[in-house]
Formats: C-alpha cells, sequence, structure tokens
C-alpha cells in the first residue's frame, strides 16, 4: 500500500468524523451573524464604565489573588510527594499505576465543579474557592512533577549512588537540583491559570471578583460590570507579566 493511499484511508475517516462533529455541536455562521447585533448592543451598554465601583472591584481582585496564590502554594507542597510516588523510575509498577490512575481521575474533575462540591460542604466565601484551587491544582502539579522526574539525566544520580550516598541524599543532590526549576516554572504557570479559574469561582459563591462580576451582570448594571472586567484584565496582565519574567530568569 502507497503511502499515498494510507493518508487518504487515514484522512477521509478524520474529515468526516469531524464533519459530525461539528454538525452535532449545531455550529451556525447565519445563527452568530444574526446574535452579531446584540452583541454589539450588550458590548454597547457596558461602556463608559462606571469607576464609582473601583473599591469593590479591588476588593475582589485582592481576593482573587490571595484564593489563587494560597491554593497554589499549598497545592506545590502536597504535590512534591505525590509527584516523586507516582514517578515510574523511582516507585514499583504497584505503586505507580494507582497513583497515575488516582491522578487522572481527580484532573478530570474541573475547578468549578470541586468549587460547587466545597461551597456545599463548608459555605460560602473564598474559603472553599482555596479548597478547590487546592484540590485540582495537587493533582495537575503532582503529574507534572512526576514526568520531570521521568526526564533526568540518570548520570549525576548514579554517580552520587556509587559514592555510597544514601537514597535521601542521592535525591537532595542527584534529583532535586535537576527537577526544581522546571518545577518552580510549573507552579508560576499554574498560578497564573488559577487566577483566571478563582475568577470564574466567584459565580458559584466561592468567593473573589467573579461575585461582583456576576452580581452586576444579574443588576443590569452594565457599566459598574464593565468597570469591574477592567480591573481584572488588568490585574491578568500584571501577573501575566511577572510571572513570564520568573519563568525566564528560572528556566
Amino acid at each position: 500500500m502507497s503511502h499515498g493511499t494510507r493518508r487518504l484511508l487515514v484522512g477521509v475517516p478524520l474529515i468526516l468524523l469531524y464533519a459530525w462533529f461539528l454538525s452535532a455541536s449545531e455550529v451556525s455562521i447565519p445563527r452568530l451573524i444574526r446574535g452579531l447585533p446584540w452583541m454589539a448592543d450588550f458590548l454597547r451598554r457596558m461602556f463608559p464604565p462606571d469607576f464609582s465601583v473601583l473599591g469593590s472591584a479591588a476588593v475582589g481582585a485582592l481576593q482573587t489573588l490571595q484564593i489563587a496564590v494560597v491554593g497554589t502554594t499549598v497545592a506545590a507542597v502536597l504535590a512534591l510527594p505525590l509527584g516523586f510516588l507516582s514517578a515510574r523510575n523511582v516507585v514499583a509498577r504497584p505503586i505507580f499505576y494507582p497513583a497515575r490512575a488516582l491522578f487522572n481521575i481527580f484532573r478530570s474533575i474541573d475547578t468549578m465543579v470541586y468549587a460547587l462540591f466545597f461551597v456545599a460542604a463548608v459555605g460560602l466565601g473564598p474559603f472553599p474557592g482555596v479548597l478547590a484551587v487546592v484540590t485540582y491544582t495537587t493533582m495537575t502539579l503532582a503529574k507534572l512533577y512526576s514526568e520531570t522526574i521521568e526526564g533526568i539525566e540518570p548520570g549525576p544520580v548514579e554517580a552520587i549512588a556509587a559514592t555510597g550516598a544514601s537514597r535521601l541524599q542521592v535525591l537532595r543532590f542527584g534529583i532535586l537540583p535537576q527537577v526544581l526549576p522546571l518545577f518552580a516554572s510549573y507552579v508560576l504557570y499554574r498560578l497564573e491559570t488559577n487566577i483566571r479559574a478563582a475568577t470564574i469561582l466567584g459565580f458559584v459563591g466561592a468567593g473573589g471578583i467573579g461575585f461582583y462580576v456576576q452580581t452586576y451582570l444579574r443588576m443590569i448594571n452594565y457599566p459598574a460590570a464593565s468597570a469591574v472586567l477592567l480591573v481584572l484584565v488588568a490585574m491578568i496582565m500584571g501577573v501575566d507579566f511577572a510571572s513570564s519574567r520568573l519563568r525566564a530568569r528560572i528556566v
């Protein structure tokens, strides 16, 4: 069978499958065009922004940042032992496979679902938001950590082990120096992501600036909502800039 024939046999089913997905998701350009005037009217009502709500927006933005920072740092610490327990070059298969399966199960559930669960369990406020961020981020970082550990250079580890060093010394001097810079980069990236996630958590009562966005939209106070969104955009841009600079220095 020629290379062109193989590509055709693979390509045609993929195109048909994608066409089916496209149809099933009810993508419609005419519907989008008909909705453009409504979108334009919605945006028009949001301007000019009502900057009298900047105080509330700043409080919400600060709370969002606090949720993301606390949740990410706690998760970064909790993920460390889990990362080593799920690295195939560190632990045996009977431990590796259950650990990886557990991470995949927990990561398949979105942060918003965790937030709904914890709001029902502990009540409204930023605390359930922190718990949601910790739960999801711990599993995500643990998987990233484990993959980093699996990709280390074996030479330094073997050289240190050959000197008669203990397992703890091999970990301290052979593995950690190789993985910590990438670990820090992953934590900073997750912090950026968690700030965006913490914004949405406010819609389900888990604190943060999302609560103010939802409140003003429900009140049909679009100028106030746009002012809050501008504060949110400024905060995310600032965090992204600072995080990218830090990652450039670390890696």
